[in-house]
């Protein structure tokens, strides 16, 4: 449901100047990128504008940096380890130093320093963490930068303009019990909304979508749905679309909850047992398995549950369209509800050896500091992102979505969708009404995928980016609302905001490539691949090639194998790219026209080795067609004798002679290399010789 929000001016808000005497005049600082959200989102953006020597301020609601990492969210939901990079990379390993070095005696430390590294939530790769650890590591990452202010424990109430250019932000204290207090103002050339609820787009009257998209050929899965994901739907196959979906659109949210921090105390009588059960207490609304184990140090737990446990469906939206007054009530909601999830694990759950951590959120009652608020607005942009841009198969090539060359990140994550509405009751039927609504797990067809800039600039609005509230449906939102995906997109804002201040520029005006270029250079990864970390000497080569279509796919053989297809396999070796191993002709002749952008020249069918549907025919073709046209023909091929037939042999590796010739013959002049001539040429190596004559 797309929604334009009009701003209504009430005459009572005149009377806030109650909070500042005449003696004491309101607050107005100018910075050059205003970033509302300390969230991972807004970290980043705040580090990436910093490096460009911009002045940057932070504003978040929490007395400390992290968003819901910070605030009980205690891992990284990245499927794969590799696809961390930029800041969200640089926090993952500092984390990971601080576990090995300071940790290095927690019993789950040394188990997971025994354990695959690429196994999720491996505790000693820093891909999970206590609170406190999460908000350190982001505190000393923005300490370091001096052009870098913070304030904590305020959030936007409204927002300054000049036509509709957003240039300020107006916010207010609160405290933890939710009371507004004294306002503040604060002007920026870029202003960042990096929340979650996207608040500063209602306030600047930005078109926007809430809720959930009906059904079309681009999202199969949008709208009223139900699956058998999260539970055993008798007779139905894994991954099953049941009866009765309608994919009708409507307004409704997936579930949100306070992710409660747990720690076990090894006995029943600690401090931190709860003496009775919140308000509105209904055991039938939890289920606990008593022999679940710590997932972080110090014996914590992360209380997720998905079901029947923390999450609470019916109040998503009515809290991101809330003001902050009314989010007051609407936390007292989840409060209750996600304590009352803690009451019955240690009571009828039988663990009673659990209860809030001594050690996190001390001024606040041990209770995480924000709720964990999945999707929120999202705006209406140059690009919106749909289903079918992450789906493998519908636009995809079945092993990745689409290729976006105005990629600014990358997600690597399957469209996560918790329920939307119910269950009712213990006695679930398999669909229809009382039965969960809404739950998507599709991490079978969702494959890595790219966000285009377009995304976070606002289709009319200027001088504001949103890397977190981004142009996207529903069912595309569910898979980038994981945080490494916010991170990135929160750096590319940053950059971004730098380069159209530098430039003088609007925001969309701002080159695609440019942003690319910086993001590349800060080690962030906007093409997928497991081999190919930032500090390979290939990475900024590749990245750009493949931006262009230039490399070579992986072999069907290597992706159908027994084990799982899905983004969860371990065992999957279809995203890598190869860099030392040798290339043949048919990768380099992709690689040379597509990495070049040469026209594609077909004149018919030559090669019996290279046939229609080879995935080297158009490539080949084309280096035929101007090798010929050329007084000195630079595409070697097997002819027979009497010129009928003709061999080229694609998976032939191609040496450095092999390829400077082809290079100088396509490009009518000399290129020089410093390759081993007779050598073979490894796939690095073309690509570094060919993104240096980009």
């Amino acid at each position: 449901m797309i929604v334009n929000s009009t701003k209504i001016i009430v005459t009572l808000l005149l009377l806030t100047a109650a909070y500042t005497s005449a003696a004491e005049p309101k607050q107005v600082t100018d910075y050059d990128v205003v970033v509302v959200g300390g969230t991972p989102a807004g970290v980043a953006a705040a580090i990436a504008a910093a490096r460009a020597d911009k002045t940057v301020i932070v504003i978040e609601q929490a007395p400390v940096l992290g968003g819901v990492l910070s605030s009980g969210v205690l891992r990284l939901d990245d499927k794969y380890v590799e696809s961390n990079s930029g800041v969200m990379e640089e926090f993952r390993q500092r984390v990971k130093a601080y576990h090995r070095n300071e940790m290095g005696d927690d019993p789950l430390v040394q188990a997971h320093v025994k354990n695959d590294p690429r196994r999720v939530w491996n505790i000693a790769e820093g891909r999970a963490w206590e609170p406190h650890t999460a908000a350190t590591v982001y505190e000393e990452m923005v300490a370091e930068h001096p052009m870098i202010a913070t304030r904590f424990n305020e959030v936007a109430v409204d927002v300054e303009m000049k036509s509709e250019r957003v240039t300020g932000v107006i916010t207010r204290h609160r405290d933890n019990e939710g009371t507004l207090g004294k306002e503040y103002r604060y002007a920026g050339k870029v202003i960042v909304d990096a929340t979650y609820e996207a608040d500063l787009a209602e306030f600047a009257n930005i078109p926007y979508r809430i809720g959930r998209e009906a059904r079309s050929k681009e999202e199969p899965h949008a709208g009223h749905i139900y699956t058998n994901y999260f539970r055993r739907v008798k007779g139905t196959l894994p991954a099953t679309i049941l009866p009765e979906s309608t994919g009708v659109a409507d307004h409704r949210s997936q579930a949100f909850t306070f992710r409660i921090t747990a720690k076990d105390y090894g006995r029943a009588d600690h401090p931190y047992r709860l003496k009775k059960p919140p308000t509105g207490y209904d055991a039938a609304k939890y289920k606990w398995n008593k022999n679940s184990k710590p997932i972080i140090p110090n014996r914590k737990f992360d209380l997720l549950g998905i079901t029947w446990g923390g999450d609470l469906v019916g109040h998503g939206t009515r809290w991101v369209l809330a003001d902050w007054e009314e989010r007051v009530e609407i936390e007292k909601i989840y409060y209750n509800h996600d304590l009352g999830y803690l009451y019955y694990i240690q009571t009828e759950g039988g663990s009673p050896n659990i209860g809030l951590p001594d050690d996190e959120f001390q001024d606040n009652g041990n209770f995480p500091y924000r709720l964990y608020v999945r999707q929120g607005r999202r705006i209406e942009g140059l690009y919106t992102l749909t289903e079918s841009d992450l789906h493998k198969d519908l636009r995809g090539d079945g092993f990745r979505g689409p290729l976006l060359s105005e990629s600014v990140a990358i997600g690597v994550y399957g469209i996560d969708a918790h329920r939307v509405q119910g269950p009712d009751s213990r006695q679930e039927p398999p669909y229809g009404q009382g039965a969960a609504e809404g739950t998507l797990h599709l991490h079978d067809v969702t494959g890595p995928y790219q966000i285009p800039y377009g995304t976070l600039v606002p289709k009319q609005h200027n001088g504001i980016l949103f890397p977190v509230g981004i142009s996207s449906t529903h069912v595309a939102i569910c898979s980038v609302r994981m945080e490494p995906v916010w991170s990135a997109l929160g750096q590319a804002a940053g950059v971004a905001a730098a380069l159209a201040i530098d430039n003088k520029q609007e925001l969309r005006d701002v080159s695609v490539k440019s942003i690319q270029d910086e993001l590349l250079r800060q080690q962030c990864t906007l093409f997928f691949y497991t081999d190919l970390p930032g500090d390979s000497p290939a990475f900024t080569a590749v990245q750009k090639l493949s931006l262009l279509g230039a490399v070579a796919g992986p072999d069907i053989n290597e992706y159908n194998t027994k084990q799982a297809k899905g983004l969860a396999s371990l065992e999957l070796k279809a995203y890598r790219f190869r860099p030392d191993d040798p290339i043949t002709l048919g990768e380099f002749s992709k690689m040379v026209v597509n990495g070049l952008q040469i026209p594609l020249s077909i004149t018919a069918s030559h090669f019996t080795d290279v046939p229609r549907g080879h995935p080297a025919y158009k490539y080949i073709e084309t280096l035929y067609d101007y090798s010929t046209q050329s007084e000195e023909p630079f595409f070697d091929f097997e002819p027979s004798d009497d010129f009928k037939t003709a061999l080229a042999h694609p998976e032939k590796h191609v040496s450095g002679v092999q390829a400077t010739k082809i290079l100088s013959g396509l490009l009518q002049r000399d290129v020089s290399s410093q390759l081993e001539k007779d050598a073979d040429i490894t796939r690095g190596e073309a690509a570094l010789l060919i993104h240096q004559l980009l």
